[in-house]
């Protein structure tokens, strides 16, 4: 999947002129700048069976410790201005102070999150500005999730829509980070990006139909094999989902849709099938509605050199976002444990890549 996902986005990238600058933020937000960001957030419709409710960071970290690879604990009591960051943390993972009471088990209370209600749970907005020949933008609108809930899938012989043989819950994990981004040129949108657990699809902007029109989506891995270690390793099967042809708009707000229990967005209202062996489906509706742009923390872009401070702090913390993965037995053959390692944090997410300089004779 990962090899996979880098020629898609290797060919995307020709497409918006790869091979740009490294921008540096701006010392403060414009209000042109911030009216965009907040005018264009996304309406995000969560299932109405949803139980995985988002948190703040401030609501998750608390039930959780940091350790190593080993177990260890390296940091106890963790706080937003106090967790580790650094390179040094990219090897590191949160591990709640209470255990599972089995891989596919979610029995702590800090898993269904915190009500939307009222603007109660913030979307972590970070934004990009470039010094180029469009004026881009970049926006990336980060959801926090404590749980991922997995999905039911055929570990026996799949027949005829029926499974023959064991069923598992797979996929699972502790922490969840999902977004959407949207790039924009001259104050304008030119492209979104929804992210759908390890993949996803590009739209680009209609200015004639007002809305977002599916431009290219990325593919998934739909089968393991054993390398010449006895290794899981990717076979040639994958499968591209039916992506929804449009994203739209209610006023300016992208309208997207959270698939239940897992969260992953899509343009419609639908039964999205991701993996059709197994099978893998997500299941979006018209829920409950999150109107985002009621509490957006706006966060200015920073290079990976420089570290954010304060109540920021946290976004240092290159490590995984859960628990440590457990009941793997099946990977062979699913390519998931029925509980995961958790995801990476914000800053390890790059949807769109950098434009060219405004010296490029390629920005025409």
């Amino acid at each position: 999947m990962q090899q996979q996902g880098k020629n898609i986005r290797k060919w995307f990238h020709l497409f918006v002129f790869v091979c740009g600058l490294i921008a540096h933020p701006s010392e403060s937000i414009t209000p042109e700048v911030e009216q965009l960001i907040r005018s264009w957030s996304p309406l995000i419709w969560l299932h109405s069976e949803e139980s995985f409710l988002p948190s703040t960071v401030e609501f998750f970290l608390p039930e959780v410790t940091i350790q190593d690879e080993e177990g260890t604990i390296i940091q106890d009591y963790v706080t937003p201005e106090t967790l580790i960051g650094g390179e040094n943390s990219s090897v590191l993972h949160m591990q709640t102070r209470e255990p599972l009471d089995c891989p596919a088990c979610y029995n702590l209370d800090v898993f269904f999150g915190q009500s939307i209600e009222m603007g109660g749970v913030p979307v972590y907005t970070i934004y990009r500005e470039y010094d180029d020949a469009f004026n881009t933008l970049d926006v990336s609108y980060f959801a926090f999730y404590p749980y991922n809930r997995g999905k039911d899938a055929c570990v026996g012989v799949p027949v005829n829509g029926s499974c023959v043989g064991a069923e598992k819950n797979l996929g699972n994990h502790v922490g969840d980070w999902e977004h959407n981004a949207l790039r924009f040129r001259n104050g304008k949108p030119y492209m979104i990006h929804l992210n759908v657990h390890s993949f996803g699809a590009y739209y680009t902007w209609n200015e004639t139909t007002n809305n977002f029109q599916f431009f290219v989506g990325e593919e998934v891995r739909a089968a393991v094999g054993r390398d010449y270690n006895d290794e899981p390793s990717e076979m040639e099967g994958r499968y591209e989902p039916q992506y929804p042809q449009t994203v739209e708009l209610i006023g300016t707000h992208p309208v997207v849709y959270s698939a239940n229990g897992s969260h992953g967005l899509w343009g419609s209202a639908d039964v999205h099938t991701y993996v059709p062996g197994l099978p893998l489906q997500d299941f979006t509706d018209e829920g409950m509605a999150w109107t985002t742009w009621d509490n957006l923390i706006i966060i200015p872009w920073l290079p990976s050199n420089i570290s954010y401070e304060g109540n920021l702090n946290w976004l240092n913390f290159l490590g995984d976002w859960g628990n440590s993965a457990e009941g793997c037995e099946y990977e062979i053959v699913t390519g998931e444990c029925e509980l995961g390692s958790g995801p990476s944090g914000p800053r390890s997410k790059v949807d769109f890549p950098d434009p060219e300089p405004k010296t490029s004779m390629q920005n025409y």
